[in-house]
């Protein structure tokens, strides 16, 4: 008879591919690669508490989670990168961006804006 713990883990882990199915790996690389590019940003941070660090890295690697796809999918529109081997670098990068979103933000914002302006025929930069 087999050791009980030997075969719960093989069942749990069979239980884990049948419910995550194909989506599982790419999810686990998004997840990976957005901690190791938090702990940028973590180590980077004045000193804080514990949970403070830990609602710093699990605010970074979730919005690398949520953005990551997205993101990939640009790249391949764009130049063609295909997005399934750019999600580990986009995850990596967004994840270390860490709380640095406000400038990204504002840029984006002011080329909106210049954008609008340019359209609606008002002065030329």
């Amino acid at each position: 008879m087999p050791e009980p713990t030997s075969t719960s883990g093989v069942s749990l882990a069979a239980l884990a591919i049948a419910l995550l199915g194909p989506m599982a790996g790419p999810y686990a690389l998004i997840v990976f690669a957005a901690l190791a590019g938090a702990l940028w940003p973590l180590s980077a941070a004045d000193t804080m508490t514990r949970s403070a660090g830990a609602w710093l890295l699990l605010r970074c690697t979730l919005t690398a989670v949520a953005l990551t796809s997205a993101l990939s999918l640009v790249l391949q529109s764009q130049w063609q990168i295909p997005a399934g081997e750019s999600l580990a670098p986009v995850a990596f990068v967004i994840g270390a961006l860490g709380n640095g979103w406000r400038p990204v933000f504002d840029a984006v914002g002011a080329a909106l804006q210049a954008l609008a302006i340019r359209l609606s025929g008002g002065p030329k930069p």
